[in-house]
C-alpha cells in the first residue's frame, strides 16, 4: 500500500475538497494500492471544516487540518504558517510513511520544497497558472518582490517534483517554455471528474423544483451554477439573457452562487423579476441543475486562463445542458470544437451576442442523450481517476 499525501492551501469558503479532489481520490483507492493523506492548511470556520471532515470519513481519507495565521498580517501569518506547516509535514511524512507527497500549487510548494530529500517521491499538482492568476485577478503586481519570490519557487518544484500534473496541455506548454523542454516526460494533465450517479438528468426532480419555484413549463431557464467575480463574466451572461428576454419575455435565469451579495448588487433593475438567485449545498446542485436548459460556462480569457479547466462544464454536460462556453479556456477549444451542443463564446468578436441567441433558439432540437454520453466520455470520476493513476503509476 503506498500512502499519498495531499496537501493544500485554502480560503474560508472553498468546498472544492469534499466537493472534487475526495471522490477522486476515493475513486482511484477503490481498485489500486493507494491511500490518500490530506492535509488542509485553511482559515475556514468550524463548520465548513467540520463538512470536509465528514466527507473524508465517509469516504475513507484520512483527514488532517491546519489553521492558516492571519495576524499581524496575512502575509506575516502566512510566513508562519509555512514555517510551522514544514515542521508538521516533515513529522508527519516519517509517522505515516508517506511515498508520495503531493503538494498543489504555490503555498504548499514552497513547503515541500524546503524538507530534505527522503525516501518519497513528490508528484507536484500545478493545478492551473495560479501566480498568473494572482496578476489577472488578484493583487499581485508583475515584477514585485513577492512575485519574483513565487516564481522562483513554482521553478524548483517544477524541476523538483518526479512528476507533475496540470490541467490542460496548454498548462504544460507554458511550463516547459520556462523549465525546459527536457522536462516534458513528467508532465501529464489530469481531468476534473465528477460522479455519474449524481450529476445526471433527473425529470421528477425538475418538474418538482419548476413547480416549487413556480417555472412554467415553456419558460426558458437559463442557468450558472458557481463562484461569481471578475473572472467569471458576469456582464457576458446578463447581456445574452437580455437580448434574449427582448425577443422572447418568457424566460428565467437560476444563479446558484455562494456570491449572492454579488450578484445581488449587479442586476439589472429591469431584470429584477427575471434572475433567482439561491446558495445551495453542494448535495443539492445536480437536482437543480436539472431545471436547465441553457448553461453558461464563462470565464474572462486572460493568459492564466489558459491553464484552467472548467469544473461546472463537466457538470452542465453531464446532466445534458447545452452549454454557452468561453473561447480561450484551458483545452477548452480542442475538447469541444464542432460539438453542435456547446457554443464557444469568442468574447472579442463583435457579433458572439447574436450567434449565442442563435445557438440558444436552436437549443431545443438537440439530442440531450447525446451531451450526456458525451459528459460522461470526457467528464465522469471514472475518466478523472483514470487520469491521476497514469500519473501516479509512473513512480
Amino acid at each position: 500500500m503506498k500512502n499519498i499525501l495531499f496537501i493544500t492551501w485554502d480560503g474560508p469558503q472553498t468546498s472544492y475538497m469534499e466537493g472534487l479532489f475526495m471522490p477522486i481520490f476515493n475513486e482511484i483507492q477503490k481498485e489500486n494500492n493507494y491511500c490518500f493523506h490530506v492535509i488542509q492548511f485553511t482559515w475556514g470556520t468550524k463548520e465548513r471544516i467540520a463538512i470536509t471532515q465528514n466527507k473524508a470519513n465517509e469516504l475513507g481519507i484520512k483527514y488532517t487540518y491546519k489553521k492558516i495565521h492571519r495576524k499581524p498580517n496575512s502575509l506575516l501569518g502566512s510566513l508562519f504558517t509555512i514555517i510551522k506547516g514544514t515542521s508538521f509535514i516533515r513529522e508527519y511524512i516519517k509517522t505515516y510513511k508517506i511515498a508520495i507527497v503531493m503538494p498543489r500549487s504555490t503555498m504548499p510548494s514552497i513547503m515541500v520544497n524546503r524538507l530534505k530529500a527522503g525516501n518519497y517521491k513528490i508528484l507536484f499538482d500545478a493545478d492551473g497558472l495560479p501566480i498568473e492568476e494572482r496578476i489577472d485577478f488578484g493583487r499581485l503586481k508583475k515584477n514585485s518582490i513577492l512575485y519574483y519570490f513565487y516564481k522562483k519557487e513554482e521553478k524548483a518544484m517544477l524541476c523538483k517534483a518526479d512528476v507533475v500534473i496540470t490541467r490542460s496541455q496548454k498548462a504544460i506548454n507554458f511550463h516547459l517554455n520556462s523549465i525546459g523542454k527536457s522536462y516534458k516526460d513528467k508532465f501529464f494533465v489530469v481531468v476534473n471528474g465528477r460522479d455519474t450517479n449524481f450529476f445526471k438528468p433527473n425529470e421528477p426532480d425538475a418538474k418538482k423544483l419548476r413547480k416549487e419555484i413556480n417555472i412554467k413549463k415553456d419558460t426558458k431557464v437559463f442557468i450558472y451554477s458557481g463562484s461569481l467575480g471578475p473572472q467569471y463574466g458576469w456582464e457576458i451572461m446578463i447581456k445574452i439573457f437580455k437580448r434574449y428576454l427582448e425577443i422572447n419575455h418568457n424566460a428565467i435565469f437560476l444563479i446558484f452562487t455562494g456570491n449572492i451579495d454579488f450578484a445581488e448588487k449587479r442586476i439589472p433593475l429591469a431584470l429584477k423579476n427575471h434572475i433567482i438567485i439561491k446558495s445551495l449545498p453542494f448535495e443539492e446542485v445536480p437536482k437543480y441543475l436539472t431545471m436547465g436548459d441553457i448553461a453558461f460556462a464563462i470565464r474572462e480569457p486572460k493568459p492564466s486562463m489558459k491553464g484552467v479547466a472548467p469544473i461546472k462544464l463537466g457538470e452542465y454536460l453531464l446532466i445534458g445542458i447545452p452549454t454557452i462556453a468561453s473561447l480561450g479556456i484551458g483545452d477548452t477549444e480542442a475538447i469541444l470544437k464542432d460539438k453542435h451542443f456547446c457554443y464557444l463564446y469568442k468574447h472579442d468578436a463583435s457579433d458572439s451576442i447574436e450567434k449565442a441567441l442563435q445557438f440558444i433558439r436552436n437549443a431545443d432540437a438537440l439530442d440531450k442523450t447525446e451531451i450526456q454520453k458525451f459528459g460522461r466520455d470526457h467528464f465522469s470520476i471514472e475518466i478523472s481517476a483514470a487520469s491521476y493513476i497514469k500519473a501516479l503509476d509512473k513512480f
